[in-house]
């Protein structure tokens, strides 16, 4: 992937940044706080993903959905944080270990989670790990068809014209899963489902 260069925040282009985006902010740490389970982990990714946003706000095309928009770079940033500190805990506790055991280090493809879909999301171990306990028991429990239209529509926050078309189903059939995925998790929770975006 090439590297491009951003140029600097123009006052227009801050001042619109901060007309369109920070009245989305109470979405964005929503959305955090349901990846990070923890306050203040949530308010540092939405800040992160703010600042990313202000810096490549040339890029997004006026007219499209902003909302949309600001979530992929704060999940993105969410995916990248969470490499890096499984990079950490690698080096640290796993290095030594592999070593004197005699096996060999294999370097994981770690950036496979800034690209993966958020369907196979749900089939990443490391990815299930780092959700708050009682929504991953209710992922895992779920039907794999159910989770992944699920995951589509509120994590990755695709309408359910695309999830159709990524999974090739009818319309009808997305509609109908992501119910029925919405609805086991309601029953799970006592009627009260975890928001997921």
């Amino acid at each position: 992937m090439k590297a491009t260069k951003t140029k600097p925040v123009t006052k227009e282009l801050k001042e619109r940044f901060e007309d369109e985006a920070l009245p989305l902010m109470q979405d964005m740490f929503a959305q955090a706080y349901h990846l990070t389970r923890n306050r203040a982990d949530a308010e540092d990714l939405v800040q992160e993903a703010y600042i990313r946003g202000m810096r490549k706000f040339e890029q997004f095309e006026p007219g499209t959905n902003l909302k949309a928009w600001l979530g992929r770079i704060l999940f993105n940033q969410f995916i990248n944080e969470y490499r890096r500190k499984k990079r950490r805990i690698k080096s640290v506790f796993v290095e030594g270990v592999e070593n004197m055991a005699g096996v060999e280090d294999q370097p994981e493809n770690d950036e496979r989670f800034a690209f993966m879909a958020p369907g196979n999301l749900a089939k990443d171990d490391a990815f299930m790990q780092s959700l708050d306990q009682d929504l991953k028991d209710g992922l895992e429990e779920l039907d794999g068809r159910y989770r992944d239209v699920l995951l589509l529509n509120t994590v990755g926050e695709l309408s359910y014209k695309d999830i159709a078309s990524k999974l090739k189903l009818p319309i009808g059939t997305v509609m109908s899963r992501l119910h029925r995925a919405k609805a086991f998790l309601r029953e799970r929770f006592g009627g009260k489902a975890p928001a997921m975006n």
